[in-house]
């Protein structure tokens, strides 16, 4: 076997064995609930029984080892004769640990480790088994690599056909002969696999060579069914994607001179480029998604861990997994996400005793959802515990010194909520004082407004809370409202714009020496936009009511243009490190805007800053 061929069959294991241990973990756990349900366990037998027929293929015999003795204790429980308990659980789940470790060592070309003998005994179906005894002793079909013909027999077993001319190979032990309707049931596959492999499981003595195909007389073989996906590395989906966004950046310039020529055809074709470049627009960013779920499937485990060292009982609900996400945003939300779940299930969920006291049932549940709200993707974690005082988290705050006590009297509840996320806020004794969160929120909040998100907490004493987080549905090509200051321009991401309103004379005023403006009931923090770019001159009277994180601001310009596509391009090494300065973009008329970002402009020394300190 050549090495472009063994490389090209390892990085298929790992992206197929990878997708079946990173579903493994949310099926396990689901398994700890209902041990009985026979769908659900044979899912998470062939789980192991796949890797370990990936894994033999390789020759690493260590995963092979461990899968074997998984696959055994997961079949005695198939036959009824073991009843899945904790300690089963504890054994599987460490086995498949195990297993990422292994794989993060094949991927990075260093010896996989061999299971431990006490996690391989753990695995026995009785403990009281010796641990050679799960191990059956290597068919005759494991003393070594089988040959060309065996291989192209045993392709040919899979179709159900057989090519002339071939030298019928000696039975494989155990293979079943395939079914009429050449569709294989799942006891043959795993019989077949076993036949590859030798009847204990334990891998052949080198790889399989590639099949040699060599041009038959007669029939042609059955053609298998046609794949209708492809494996893409991402590198080539980021150029796509980079060159769908510079054809907008042309579809923008050539509407902008189509209505300033006034030619019936020059616009019928720019329209036309309008629509084929939306559709491809929206062809490559459904390229970019993916599903939330693959998100999702690595909470459960975290939050049964979680739970045991807690001492409580506590049932995951995942809704919404369907919900497709760019890939991008699919780790950059793990973080956030388990900052989020760990507060719910450490500080909101109480103890099983407190909940019978409280008239609720033992069993605390949380919620973790997706779902889709127009260009916004939003998922929030909701959990059925004590909630929220606003009164004590109001107290907390001024005692902390994160507000004084003016400033305290005038929060709404919603804004009292809000307070988590100060960083000041996130101390020792406001965890062990304060009914609800407080740990790593202002983390959260930071990561979020990173990705152009915004949040949003909501409570009940007594009944539980729910903090909210919307991001864009893609971060290929950014949405902006183009705004004026001066004679410059600039972009701010419409996701976080939530309304556009003129200012006008003596609604606005200043409060804890801060300007402010009456609006809605409230008083919205202002900002002005032209001081903190150095543009000199009078301030806007424009005001864009901006959502960062979970702050609200109304950013002061002196003109708003309208919506439009953009794709970001880096200004270069020169602007590094300069607050609020995503990048650029050419607008539709040619000039150059300036994308501005809002959280590294809340966190920066500019105009902006006092104005966000002082909002809840």
């Amino acid at each position: 076997m050549n090495a472009d061929f063994d490389s090209e069959l390892r990085q298929d294991f790992l992206v197929e064995a990878g997708e079946l241990l990173q579903r493994l973990g949310e099926q396990l756990v689901g398994l700890e609930r209902a041990s009985r349900d026979s769908e659900l366990l044979n899912a998470v037998f062939r789980a192991f029984h796949t890797v370990k027929g990936g894994a033999g293929f390789l020759a690493i015999e260590p995963m092979v080892v461990l899968c074997h003795h998984a696959e055994d204790l997961l079949n005695e429980a198939r036959s009824g004769k073991v009843l899945l308990g904790a300690s089963h659980m504890d054994a599987l789940l460490e086995a498949l640990d195990l297993l990422n470790v292994m794989m993060a060592a094949v991927s990075d070309g260093t010896p996989v480790p061999m299971p431990p003998p006490a996690l391989l005994q753990s695995l026995l179906p009785h403990a009281a088994a010796p641990v050679a005894a799960a191990v059956p002793p290597p068919s005759a079909a494991a003393d070594g690599p089988i040959d060309d013909s065996e291989f192209e027999a045993l392709l040919d077993s899979l179709y159900g056909t057989a090519v002339p001319g071939t030298v019928e190979p000696s039975p494989l032990p155990s293979a079943p002969s395939p079914s009429p309707s050449n569709a294989m049931a799942d006891d043959e596959f795993e019989a077949l696999l076993d036949a590859l492999h030798g009847q204990g499981g334990l891998p052949v003595a080198a790889p399989l060579p590639a099949a040699k195909v060599e041009p038959v007389a007669g029939p042609a073989r059955a053609a298998a069914p046609a794949e209708n996906t492809v494996r893409v590395d991402t590198a080539r989906l980021d150029v796509l994607v980079n060159h769908a966004g510079e054809l907008v950046l042309v579809r923008n310039r050539l509407l902008s001179l189509a209505a300033q020529d006034g030619s019936e055809a020059l616009a019928a074709a720019a329209g036309e480029l309008d629509r084929v470049a939306d559709e491809l627009q929206l062809a490559v960013m459904a390229m970019r998604m993916q599903p939330v779920g693959r998100l999702f499937q690595r909470f459960p485990r975290i939050v049964r861990d979680l739970a045991r060292q807690l001492g409580k009982d506590v049932e995951l609900v995942l809704e919404g997994e369907g919900t497709d996400l760019d890939r991008s945003l699919v780790e950059a939300l793990a973080d956030p996400l388990i900052h989020l779940l760990r507060n719910a299930l450490d500080h909101g969920v109480e103890m099983p005793e407190q909940r019978r006291l409280a008239g609720k049932p033992a069993k605390g549940r949380v919620c973790l959802s997706a779902s889709q709200r127009g260009e916004r993707i939003v998922i929030s974690v909701s959990d059925d515990g004590r909630g929220m005082d606003p009164q004590v988290l109001r107290r907390k705050a001024v005692e902390k010194g994160v507000i004084d006590p003016a400033h305290a009297a005038r929060l709404t509840e919603s804004e009292c909520y809000e307070l988590i996320f100060r960083p000041g806020f996130s101390t020792a004794a406001a965890v062990s004082d304060i009914s609800g969160r407080g740990v790593g929120m202002d983390v959260v909040k930071t990561r979020v407004a990173e990705l152009g998100g915004t949040l949003k907490v909501s409570s009940r004493l007594g009944h539980g809370s729910e903090l909210e987080l919307a991001v864009p549905l893609t971060l290929a090509i950014l949405r902006v409202l183009m705004v004026r200051v001066e004679s410059r321009l600039f972009a701010l991401p419409l996701g976080n714009v939530e309304e556009v309103f003129e200012l006008h004379d003596g609604q606005d005023s200043l409060l804890d020496g801060a300007m402010v403006a009456r609006h809605r009931g409230r008083a919205l923090p202002l900002a002005d936009l032209a001081g903190w770019a150095g543009a000199g001159g009078a301030r806007g009277r424009h005001v864009v009511v901006l959502h960062i994180g979970h702050m609200r601001l109304g950013c002061l310009v002196h003109a708003v243009i309208g919506r439009e596509d953009v794709i970001v391009k880096p200004l270069g090494h020169l602007f590094d490190g300069v607050p609020g300065i995503a990048g650029a973009t050419v607008t539709g008329d040619g000039r150059l805007a300036l994308v501005v970002d809002l959280a590294g402009l809340a966190d920066g020394a500019g105009e902006l800053l006092p104005s966000l300190q002082m909002t809840g």
